[in-house]
């Protein structure tokens, strides 16, 4: 009975674990449970889904199963993972961490990804994060800020970034291997660090690529055993050139520059409709979409273009701004593959630029 068991629970690994871009697309898990509102362990072999914002701080939770968080903003106490644990945080989903979190730090290091960031998702650990053995995954657009202690774990385990993703830290950081941060990409990605690192491996690389490592690493104090490339390095240099826009000494600065371009603001002044609805806001929603999208525009907007980029800049969508009020809807390309895309806004010597999210 225990081998079946086990063999159940290894080809469920095998499916779950196969592809993480598969794992970033789609809606919660058909089967998926729901949280329990109070400190207990997600068993090993279930998936737990929350799709909606909510604060569950109060409570502990030690992870062996699957938590998915489909979309808006969680909030959770301490975390404990296992190696059998994952946490995955959607496309534009939220999840803060009030409390520390700990990694299993006895069993194997296994080749999944524990802790897994899809493409324009955030995970704000605002407690102490003790890696242990689990695995790290922040993938394309996506960012993890640190707020405590960051100790590394196993010299087996992986830290992956992806295309323009960000880690930003902002206490102490203790690397402990050669070749730290796995690139799964080669374009840029962002390190931001306000307060000392230190590498435990004497002049270890930074990166596992080595001097073609293209992560541009900003650190707002001198760091020591650390080799990265010069033309991205930016070691208490006393500028954020390196950083993404928007980045400044303040803890959280670049890993929400970069979330934030979900939602943003234009520079008109708030205006209100006969209804009551506050218009100030520009929003695109479903976010993620999947046959079309609504844009939601302020009543005195200057916007007369909506155009549509991949993440390479290639256009892929155009349209004439409809005029009116209301939230406009407009049908996607049925061409369009999942992914992550970039909205423009022109007009009138105007911009402004959203992040998409396409299931």
């Amino acid at each position: 009975m225990k081998v079946v068991q086990a063999l159940n629970l290894l080809l469920a690994a095998m499916c779950l674990y196969t592809s993480t871009a598969a794992q970033c697309t789609g809606n919660c898990p058909t089967g998926s449970l729901a949280v329990p509102n109070s400190s207990t362990t997600l068993a090993a072999g279930s998936t737990y889904c929350i799709s909606s914002t909510i604060n569950l701080s109060a409570n502990t939770y030690t992870i062996s199963g699957t938590l998915v968080i489909q979309a808006g903003t969680v909030t959770l106490g301490s975390i404990n993972l296992d190696k059998t644990g994952v946490i995955l945080v959607k496309n534009t989903a939220r999840l803060n961490i009030t409390g520390v979190v700990t990694g299993n730090a006895t069993a194997p290091v296994s080749t999944i990804d524990n802790l897994i960031i899809c493409n324009g998702g955030l995970v704000n650990i605002i407690g102490s994060f003790s890696q242990g053995q689990i695995n790290i995954a922040v993938n394309d657009f996506g960012a993890m800020l640190v707020t405590g202690a960051w100790t590394a774990g196993a010299t087996a385990s992986t830290v992956k970034m992806g295309k323009s993703s960000v880690i930003e830290l902002c206490s102490s950081f203790n690397l402990n291997k050669d070749g730290f941060f796995t690139e799964t990409s080669t374009d840029v990605s962002y390190l931001v660090v306000h307060a000392p690192m230190i590498q435990s491996v004497v002049n270890g690389w930074l990166s596992s690529k080595q001097a073609a490592s293209k992560i541009k690493w900003t650190a707002d104090v001198p760091a020591a055993f650390v080799s990265h490339p010069a033309a991205y390095s930016c070691v208490a240099c006393g500028n954020y050139n390196l950083a993404p826009t928007g980045t400044t000494s303040a803890c959280g600065s670049a890993a929400n520059a970069l979330y934030n371009q979900v939602l943003s603001y234009p520079d008109n002044k708030p205006a209100v409709r006969p209804d009551g609805a506050n218009t100030d806001k520009v929003a695109i929603y479903p976010n993620p979409a999947n046959k079309y999208l609504y844009l939601q525009l302020p009543v005195k907007h200057t916007y007369t273009r909506l155009s549509v980029f991949t993440e390479a800049g290639q256009l892929v969508y155009q349209s004439t701004i409809q005029a009116g009020s209301t939230p406009a809807k407009y049908n996607l390309p049925v061409q369009m593959k999942h992914g992550l895309y970039f909205v423009r806004l022109t007009g009138n010597n105007n911009s402004l630029t959203l992040r998409l999210a396409k299931e």
